[in-house]
């Protein structure tokens, strides 16, 4: 209990153990028939998180204990490729397998401490996305299946906004309607949404639910 880094083990009580999170076996192993037949699912963790903030994922992995070079993984194109995802404390070399994109307005000492020396870089490339980071972020709490590979269909240009990074520099942020594709463990597509939702207008007279 008092070993772990992360404050995340728990005693119970009644049988005298201490307990952690076993990532809702079965379902991570596609074994959860009555959820998603044949095909991991999200931890149920992940399924209640309304705010559509966190993305589950399984990567490759080689002989020596490190990922395999796969850009088209969402969390792998994240942590290796934009950087912009994190692990918590790195320092206590523990290399967990959950990874954060940093608060931008959380003093810049603290989240050093919690994610070591990248946050800079990965708040410069969270508040300003390239296009294909923006495309994989919509990916989010997209779909009840983890998602093993993505796909971006590039769309139409429908807009730009000048962001300013934490520098205090601006950049100009061109949005583009692209489409992306998730597939799950058996290569099929899970989930497939554009950048730019849809907007739809009531007419003025309509059915009033309450």
């Amino acid at each position: 209990m008092e070993a772990c880094p992360y404050k995340k083990s728990m005693f119970r009580p009644s049988t005298s153990t201490s307990e952690k999170c076993i990532a809702c076996y079965p379902r991570i192993e596609g074994r959860a028939d009555e959820v998603s037949p044949g095909v991991p699912v999200e931890t149920r963790c992940m399924s209640a998180c309304v705010g559509k903030i966190r993305l589950q994922s399984l990567v490759a992995m080689q002989k020596d204990g490190r990922w395999k070079h796969d850009p088209d993984n969402p969390v792998y194109y994240l942590v290796h490729e934009e950087k912009v995802a994190l692990p918590l404390y790195p320092q206590f070399g523990t290399s967990p397998n959950g990874f954060y994109i940093p608060p931008r307005w959380v003093p810049r000492p603290y989240l050093e401490q919690m994610f070591g020396p990248g946050v800079e870089e990965a708040i410069n490339h969270y508040v300003a996305p390239s296009r294909r980071l923006l495309a994989v972020l919509a990916l989010f709490r997209a779909a009840r299946e983890i998602i093993f590979r993505f796909e971006v269909k590039k769309g139409p240009k429908v807009g730009e906004s000048e962001v300013k990074l934490p520098s205090g520099k601006s950049k100009t942020l061109e949005i583009f309607n692209d489409t992306v594709i998730g597939y799950n463990a058996k290569d099929r597509p899970s989930v497939t949404i554009s950048i730019e939702e849809p907007v739809y207008v009531r007419d003025k007279a309509h059915y009033n639910s309450i």
